[in-house]
C-alpha cells in the first residue's frame, strides 16, 4: 500500500533489556517523558497517512500521537483486560477477585478508553471483538485482522510428509514460547498427567516440548524421562513438526490467536485441544480438530487417531485447508486494505 517505518519504543529506553514500570492498570506501560517525546518527533518528521500502535500497552503513545492530530489504529493482538482476569482466577481461584478486583476494573476502563478515542481497532478474531463491545461505550469502528500462518508452513514438502505418515505410533507435540504462564501452565498439565495417561495406553508414545526460554523447573522436571524431549529455543520450527503425529494442547488461560494450532494445521498435523485452545477460530470439533477437556480426554483422543487412520487423514487434510482458507498472507492483506481504505 505504500512505504512504512517502524518506530521500536524499547530502543528508546536507557536499558533495553529492562521493561518500563506499569500504571495500575497493569495492562499499560508508564514511559518517561522523553519516550514518549522521542516518539511524537519521529512520527511527526515521518508524517503519516496512518499510525498503527501495538496494544493497550503503548497506551501513553497513542494518547500523545491523538493529541497531535495523528489518525491512530490500535492494534489489539490480545483484550488484555480479559486475559489478565483470565489468568488470575485459574491461578489464584476465588482468591483472584479479592486479590486483584481494582487491577481489573482499571484495566477494562484503560482498554475501553483506548478504543474509544482512537480511529479505528483492530481485533484478531470475532471473538475478541465481542469481548472489546462487551466494556461497553465503543462506538469506534472494530476491524477483524486475522494472524496469518507464518510463510515457513507453506512449504509443500512438509505438507506432503504430514499428509501421508502413518500414525500407528504417537509422537506428540507441544509448541509454545515457555517463559509464558499460560503455557507453562498446560505443559506442566501435559507432563504430569495427560501423557502418563498416554504412556499407560500406548507404551511406545514420545512427547516433545518445543519453546523460547524454558525455565530450570521445566528443564528438571523434564530430565530422566527418554520419552519426553525438550527442545530448547529452536532455530527452526519444522524438523518438531515433521517428528510429529499430533499436536496436544491443554490450555486452559490466555487470549488472541493460537499460532501454534495454525502452524499444526497449516502442516498437517492432527490437532487434540481444549475448547479454551481454540477460542477465537471458527474451527469445529470432528471436522478440523478433536476436542478434549479432561486428561482422559486426551488419552481417548490419541487413541481414536491411532486406531483410526481415515480419520486422522481426514483432520490432517481439513485442517490445512481451514488455516489457508482463513488465515493466509492474502487474507490479512485484504483486511488490512479494507480497513484502511474505509477511513482515507
Amino acid at each position: 500500500m505504500g512505504p512504512t517505518s517502524l518506530i521500536v519504543v524499547q530502543y528508546l529506553l536507557p536499558d533495553l533489556m529492562k521493561n518500563p514500570e506499569r500504571r495500575p492498570s497493569f495492562v499499560e506501560a508508564r514511559f518517561p517523558a522523553h519516550v514518549v517525546d522521542a516518539v511524537a518527533k519521529q512520527v511527526r518528521h515521518y508524517d503519516p497517512d496512518y499510525c498503527i500502535v501495538e496494544g493497550v500497552y503503548l497506551s501513553q503513545i497513542s494518547d500523545r500521537l491523538l493529541l497531535e492530530g495523528q489518525k491512530v489504529a490500535v492494534d489489539l493482538h490480545n483484550i488484555e483486560s480479559a486475559l489478565q482476569q483470565d489468568i488470575d482466577r485459574v491461578r489464584y481461584g476465588w482468591r483472584a477477585g479479592l486479590l486483584y478486583r481494582r487491577r481489573w476494573a482499571l484495566a477494562s476502563e484503560a482498554e475501553r478508553r483506548l478504543a474509544a478515542k482512537a480511529h479505528r481497532v483492530w481485533v484478531c478474531s470475532s471473538h475478541d471483538a465481542a469481548s472489546l463491545l462487551a466494556l461497553g461505550e465503543v462506538q469506534t469502528p472494530i476491524d477483524v485482522v486475522p494472524n496469518p500462518v507464518p510463510p515457513w508452513c507453506h512449504d509443500h514438502d512438509h505438507n506432503h510428509a504430514h499428509r501421508s505418515r502413518p500414525v500407528s505410533e504417537i509422537h506428540a507435540l507441544f509448541v509454545g514460547h515457555l517463559g509464558y504462564a499460560p503455557n507453562t501452565v498446560a505443559v506442566k498439565r501435559l507432563v504430569k498427567r495427560i501423557f502418563p495417561g498416554i504412556r499407560t495406553a500406548h507404551p511406545a508414545a514420545k512427547l516433545e516440548i518445543c519453546g523460547r526460554t524454558p525455565p530450570k523447573w521445566l528443564k528438571k522436571l523434564l530430565s530422566g524421562q527418554p520419552s519426553i524431549t525438550l527442545v530448547a529455543n529452536p532455530e527452526s520450527l519444522a524438523p518438531s513438526y515433521e517428528r510429529a503425529s499430533v499436536a496436544l494442547i491443554p490450555l486452559t488461560e490466555g487470549g488472541g490467536t493460537r499460532l501454534k494450532i495454525l502452524e499444526a494445521m497449516a502442516l498437517g498435523v492432527p490437532v487434540i485441544a481444549t475448547k479454551k485452545a481454540v477460542e477465537g477460530l471458527d474451527v469445529v470439533p470432528g471436522q478440523t480438530f478433536l476436542e478434549a477437556e479432561t486428561d482422559a480426554d486426551f488419552v481417548e483422543a490419541c487413541t481414536r487417531l491411532t486406531e483410526q487412520p481415515a480419520l486422522w487423514k481426514r483432520l490432517a487434510d481439513q485442517g490445512r485447508a481451514f488455516a489457508v482458507a482463513n488465515h493466509s498472507q492474502a487474507v490479512l492483506n485484504q483486511a488490512v486494505h479494507a480497513s484502511l481504505a474505509a477511513d482515507t
